[in-house]
């Protein structure tokens, strides 16, 4: 049951439905300003199948006795959730110490825990498989390099916002963790640092989200290119020193990518495919400097294509759009905003000539009128103003 955002629920209805509804399994409780620890804590204890929590801002300003106890009755649960709160070592030993069937593990944007809480937290768990760390600037390398050995059965982490985490982290985690399946490192230090003398092959890595990193470069995402053949998500938005060889080599050699993000890429001018992608269906490339016969060739390489955004590709023009929604039988969406040297025209021209659109965002600032609006959507699609 997902509670969150509603003001008007107070700790007394929270623990009313902890006894009435006896096989609740799943409590979120984030941003209820009128619940208190006393609450969370009471229907942690009423809840006797409970399996999931969810809470945010808890320890302002300072942790409750009844709040810290509560999870040695939490027997059963496996998801963890305490985003944006001000938690300690004390409570993380206290969660360790409970002895909980724990899986997954939220502290996004906590603060006043260190290494030594997390440390032996994840010792006592080593069975997590779902792990998000987002800002803990405590982190370095060779305090990851440590955790990673309980942290072998992980499928998904969070890491972005850890500063001082370089290539050493993402190779480690590669290597110590065989089941991780998608790898979050936004705004952190990639692309600094030496790589590992012994990088080992992760087959199983099919997401990585590493954007903003400013010092990530074509080496790096080719190593992490090589390291990861079965990517089928990766997004690099505004890793300014990606260029379009590093982009490409990296469509060379993992060939299942299915969703593309290099939005406001500075370093790369063009990007011309002269392979086939049959898998690529996203292809977000906000702020480009592809010109139309670079556009022509993703419509013909990218048959699968289905999912466009080229807001702000300032170098388009109708006939690279053209060449898109001819070849790409499959295209759903597609975002022309700020795209200033695309005539507004050609809208309804891509209503009728590609039947598979669903949404075409207007380019050149342009506003639909509302007859205009119900004409495109009686032909299935959704046009917005640009």
């Amino acid at each position: 049951m997902d509670l969150s955002g509603n003001p008007f629920i107070t700790d007394q209805a929270l623990v009313s439905l902890s006894l009435n509804c006896l096989f609740l399994s799943e409590i979120g409780i984030r941003d209820c300003d009128f619940i208190t620890q006393n609450g969370i804590a009471l229907a942690m204890l009423k809840s006797g199948n409970l399996k999931s929590i969810s809470m945010n801002g808890i320890g302002i300003p300072s942790i409750d006795l009844c709040f810290k106890d509560s999870f040695a009755y939490a027997r059963g649960l496996c998801e963890l959730d305490l985003s944006n709160s001000f938690i300690s070592d004390e409570l993380l030993c206290l969660v360790a110490e409970a002895c909980l069937p724990l899986t997954k593990l939220v502290l996004s944007r906590c603060f006043c825990y260190t290494f030594d809480g997390i440390y032996f937290l994840f010792s006592k768990y080593q069975s997590l498989t779902y792990l998000d760390l987002e800002g803990a600037n405590f982190l370095n390398d060779e305090s990851m390099m440590e955790l990673t050995k309980f942290l072998g059965n992980l499928t998904f982490t969070n890491l972005s916002l850890c500063s001082k985490l370089t290539n050493s982290t993402f190779f480690n985690l590669t290597k110590n963790c065989p089941l991780l399946s998608i790898i979050n490192m936004e705004r952190t230090n990639l692309g600094v640092e030496e790589f590992p003398t012994e990088i080992v092959v992760n087959p199983r890595v099919k997401s990585l989200y590493l954007a903003w990193n400013n010092s990530l470069n074509d080496e790096c995402i080719k190593k992490a290119a090589y390291v990861c053949p079965n990517l089928e998500v990766l997004d690099v938005t505004y890793c300014s020193h990606i260029t379009e060889r590093g982009i490409l080599g990296i469509l060379k050699s993992c060939l299942h990518i299915r969703c593309l993000e290099i939005n406001r890429f500075e370093g790369i001018k063009n990007l011309e495919i002269d392979f086939e992608l049959p898998k690529l269906e996203v292809l977000q490339a906000e702020g480009l400097g592809i010109n139309d016969e670079a556009l022509t060739l993703i419509g013909k390489r990218c048959c699968r294509l289905s999912h466009l955004n080229l807001e702000g590709c300032l170098n388009v023009t109708a006939r690279g759009v053209e060449g898109v929604v001819v070849n790409c039988k499959a295209l759903k969406e597609m975002n022309l905003r700020w795209c200033n040297n695309v005539s507004v025209d050609i809208v309804a021209w891509m209503v009728f000539s590609r039947p598979s659109l669903r949404k075409i965002t207007m380019p050149c600032g342009s506003v639909p009128t509302v007859n205009q609006r119900n004409f495109f959507l009686r032909h299935g699609c959704l046009v917005c103003k640009g």
